[in-house]
């Protein structure tokens, strides 16, 4: 199968796409918002310690 930082990384992406459809589906987000957003986004990309 796949190893666990790959099987993390597509959660994620899974999940930040569902998260944009949803976003798409409301409507217009205001762009505070999707700031906010994108710096989680980038937290959420590093590495955890090993």
């Amino acid at each position: 199968m796949f190893d666990l930082r790959t099987e993390a990384e597509m959660r994620l992406h899974s999940e930040r796409t569902a998260r944009e459809l949803a976003l798409k589906k409301e409507g217009e987000v205001a762009p505070a918002s999707r700031e906010a957003d994108r710096e989680s986004a980038s937290d959420e990309t590093q590495s955890p310690p090993t």
